[in-house]
């Protein structure tokens, strides 16, 4: 969870078993934390290396926002940050993954400049204990051009992805190059999704450059944007043409990760305010644009999120969407989470071999900002729907759980 969303799709475990699955997702909210905060405790009892201190903070964190107390999950993580942000050149990846998670964390929060510096010190880490030209060095800074596009500095996120890939085809790291080019093609082509007349010539280029590469590690980059190429063409092709287009895209093997090839822009009708607004992306952070609004208050804010499990079915269609949990302030019918249900239900993947499931979290939060002629803070007048991919329904044990990315 605490990884960024991937890009170009979205990634889904084999289902259950026939006679496991229900037709409806049934979550039982259990008392966890106590079980991960034993975990953590005894560690911290221990003197457990920071590797291991920053696993149990993770599984604790994650525990904490899945049921929705961000502030909780953020100070876990900001205590693990002081005790191990020194051991960055023992266990880089480590501690650069406790660095990410609480960028995630911050981005749920509206904490933009927290969200900015934690991908910053991300970066930090990972190179304080590998060489410069190391790959996993090149993997953080993608990371970092992604916390520009966040930040909606598109211009600078692009130009972050084509540096990597300059330094990375020098020094005959392909997969690493191939990553950082589908990374412009996706941006290109998301940006579309908002302005399609600008953009997509801009996106059709990046997805041809990728595609008329030649280098055999490059083949799972190309399969991806070949499914970008699908998404640029649906944006603009009505219903029965997008049914004809799915159905000639290769079936996905069982077990094979779901893709998706057509996501509509979802499109609010009212915010919390009542002014009317609308948005368009699919991306981890999306934009609201209501310049007129005045800034809000520092709690309007908290308890905006919910929790939208869906089915994928055999065809690539959406069944079953439904929100399965939520934050204790959200307004579920005629309200912005209403309208994520909807888009995520006209959504449409490939055809694949078996059904598959998902889960995502969506946060309405806005940035915090200083209040003119005051010390004090408000959120913007432009709020941000924040998604995080969960998956299926776990129920994990505390010391399964390793929920940062392996960088």
């Amino acid at each position: 969870m605490l990884a960024a969303a991937p890009l170009p799709g979205q990634g889904t475990p084999p289902p259950p078993s026939a006679e496991a699955a229900p037709a409806r997702d049934i979550v039982v909210v259990g008392s966890r934390i106590p079980d991960f905060e034993k975990v953590l405790d005894a560690c911290l009892a221990e003197h457990c290396a920071p590797d291991k201190d920053i696993a149990a903070t993770l599984a604790l964190a994650q525990a904490q926002f899945e049921v929705g107390t961000y502030d909780a999950a953020r100070a876990s993580l900001l205590a693990a940050r002081r005790r191990n942000a020194r051991f960055a050149k023992q266990y880089p990846v480590a501690v650069a993954n406790l660095h990410h998670a609480n960028g995630v964390i911050a981005g749920h929060l509206g904490l933009a400049d927290a969200e900015w510096s934690s991908a910053l010190d991300t970066v930090s880490a990972i190179k304080a204990g590998t060489a410069e030209d190391d790959p996993r060095v090149f993997l953080e800074r993608i990371e970092l051009g992604d916390a520009y596009a966040r930040a909606g500095r598109f211009k600078g996120s692009e130009m972050q992805y084509a540096g990597i890939a300059r330094r990375a085809h020098k020094l005959g790291l392909v997969e690493i190059e191939g990553l950082a080019l589908l990374r412009i093609a996706t941006l290109n082509t998301r940006l579309a999704e908002q302005n399609h007349a600008m953009f997509a010539s801009s996106a059709r280029q990046a997805i041809d450059a990728l595609l008329a590469r030649r280098e055999p590690a490059l083949q799972p980059y190309q399969v991806a944007a070949g499914q970008l190429s699908f998404l640029l063409a649906a944006q603009t092709t009505p219903g029965p043409e997008l049914d004809r287009l799915v159905a000639q895209y290769p079936r996905q093997p069982a077990g094979a990760p779901a893709r998706m090839l057509y996501a509509p822009a979802i499109a609010l009708t009212a915010s919390p305010q009542g002014v009317r607004n609308g948005f368009g992306s699919n991306s981890g952070a999306i934009g609201l644009f209501n310049a007129g609004m005045p800034a809000t208050g520092m709690d309007s804010y908290v308890g905006q999120w919910i929790d939208v499990a869906f089915t994928i079915g055999a065809d690539g269609r959406i069944s079953d969407a439904h929100i399965s949990r939520s934050g204790d302030r959200v307004a579920l019918k005629k309200g912005w989470a209403e309208q994520v249900v909807r888009a995520i239900s006209v959504r449409r993947y490939a055809p694949q071999a078996q059904p598959s499931y998902g889960r995502e979290r969506y946060t309405f939060t806005a940035n915090l900002v200083a209040v003119t002629g005051s010390r004090l803070q408000a959120r913007d007048p432009t709020p941000r729907l924040v998604r995080a991919d969960l998956g299926p329904e776990t129920t994990a044990s505390p010391t399964a759980s390793d929920l940062a990315p392996a960088s």
